[in-house]
């Protein structure tokens, strides 16, 4: 959305006005700019009438009417009657620009926005749940053929009637096939493995970003554009005869087999010759098949020490989620080239998970989170208070204090991924982490709708930004830690390690 619904500068368009028979029959554009449209008006026109008389008042000496302090002072203002004009110099064209998404129908922009994370939110919940019961690898593919579809349609949307309903679908299959993926390749990778798995896989999620940038930069027509995102998605085609199922899943619905089947192929293709007895064990084991009682998110909020904990992390979730998608979409705001701004504000994040695979082991997960956070909130603060500062060179640590915020905010965001992982108990891991996934979506959400708080004051979202990071990540310092330590299998585990942490935390030092 921040090409796509891009907000290039605008006017009103210009009335078409007779003045022949004046010296100014062959008035430029420019002129004619200067002559209808208030400096700064992006909303508003003097009326046409009375700008006229005015003209002749003056015996149509434009030059002498715009320099005499009182000419737009005695003229009444309208809305632009005529529609408007866009500026082609970055754009040429967004649905901001196609559906004339300004001044009074602005609102369209933000609730655009909102209504994708609501789609992310919906993707989340149901395609979690899809895939429990399906399996993976259907609800992935189910996935990629649903943003297909969704993403082509809405590149030939006629009116926002159509693009919203597309364009929340695409939200849905996004974070559907991306959630599912994610869960496959931690299920298909080995343990020793999986914490850098998961930082690698975001990493390539930041590098999309940095290739949107470029894909922008050359292709600036918003229903071309959402092709060339879109149709790239067609390469997962691909994955149809090498994508395996997950191993634990089949498992977990009796299916040894197939289970038995897609381990001894990939022993076969990595030269490794499996004991009979691995596989048993595999399928022996009680954690794959389950128990017989089902646990739900109530069980993660069923004593206090859990409740506590858990809210803890689920707020979490939500701060990071709105700052990391707060700064990202206010990269348009920023000075300097939108395009470079997305890329470096992406690019980042890139380097922000190679870090993290480097400190998250010798730091711990909760320091790591807690400096991240709060380094956040306060670049997002630093940043703010010197906004309204239009020199170049403040604009410019402006700048640098909003990507380095960036970088810092995506940090956290992928150790609280991975932390959370870790601090619920195997029986609830899926149904905590599913509310913490529904959880950041509705941080997406309103991330937009703060942005737009700027126009009450500028420096407000990057306030809140700040503010609420900062609040989140000292929360953290509750939660224990969880670095080199066994995953809790029962509540009473997860009850007993956050009771424990709550006691060191009350105790006098």
């Amino acid at each position: 959305m921040v090409f796509v619904g891009a907000e290039p500068k605008h006017w009103c368009r210009l009335p078409s006005v007779n003045l022949s028979g004046t010296s100014y029959a062959n008035i430029s554009e420019s002129e004619l700019k200067k002559l209808f449209i208030p400096e700064d008006g992006q909303c508003v026109q003097y009326k046409t009438g009375e700008r006229l008389q005015q003209l002749e008042n003056y015996d149509y000496n434009v030059s002498d009417m715009l320099s005499a302090a009182e000419s737009s002072a005695n003229v009444s203002q309208t809305s632009c009657v005529n529609g408007f004009t866009y500026s082609k110099d970055e754009y040429k064209s967004t649905i901001t620009s196609e559906f004339d998404l300004v001044c009074e129908n602005k609102h369209w922009r933000t609730t655009s926005k909102s209504i994708f994370f609501g789609g992310r939110l919906v993707g989340a919940l149901v395609f979690g749940q899809l895939s429990d019961r399906f399996g993976r690898r259907p609800m992935f593919f189910a996935g990629i053929l649903t943003l297909l579809i969704a993403g082509g349609v809405a590149s030939a949307a006629p009116n926002m009637y159509v693009f919203l309903p597309m364009y929340f679908l695409q939200g849905a299959a996004h974070t559907g096939a991306f959630l599912v993926g994610f869960t496959l390749s931690t299920e298909l990778v080995g343990p020793d493995y999986r914490v850098i798995g998961g930082f690698v896989i975001q990493v390539f999620y930041d590098l999309g970003y940095v290739i949107l940038a470029a894909l922008a930069y050359f292709i600036r027509e918003w229903r071309y554009l959402e092709l060339a995102i879109t149709l790239p998605a067609l390469l997962f085609g691909v994955y149809w005869w090498i994508l395996p199922e997950s191993v634990p899943w089949l498992l977990s619905k009796g299916r040894d087999e197939e289970a038995e089947a897609i381990v001894l192929a990939a022993a076969k293709r990595n030269g490794v010759t499996l004991d009979p007895g691995v596989l048993q064990a595999l399928k022996e084991d009680p954690a794959l098949k389950g128990g017989d009682k089902k646990y739900t998110a109530i069980d993660c909020v069923r004593t206090k020490t859990m409740a506590i904990m858990s809210v803890t992390i689920w707020c979490n979730w939500v701060v990071n989620s709105f700052v990391f998608y707060g700064i990202a979409l206010n990269s348009e705001n920023l000075s300097g080239d939108p395009y470079l701004n997305f890329c470096l504000i992406g690019g980042v994040g890139i380097f922000a998970h190679l870090l993290c695979i480097v400190l998250v082991r010798p730091m711990g997960r909760r320091s790591s989170l807690v400096v991240f956070m709060c380094v956040a909130g306060l670049l997002c603060l630093g940043a703010a208070f010197i906004q309204d500062k239009r020199t170049t060179a403040m604009q410019t640590i402006v700048k640098v204090c909003v990507i380095a915020g960036k970088f810092c905010i995506t940090s956290s965001y992928a150790i609280i991924y991975l932390w959370s992982a870790e601090l619920f108990p195997t029986v609830v891991r899926n149904a905590g982490m599913g509310v913490a996934s529904m959880s950041a979506r509705i941080g997406g959400i309103f991330a937009p709708f703060v942005l737009d708080l700027r126009d009450t004051w500028l420096p407000l979202p990057l306030l809140v930004f700040g503010v609420l990071s900062i609040i989140a990540g000292l929360s953290a310092i509750s939660l224990p830690e969880t670095t080199k330590r066994a995953l809790p299998q029962t509540l009473e585990d997860a009850h007993r390690r956050g009771r424990k942490r709550l006691k060191e935390r009350s105790e006098p030092i």
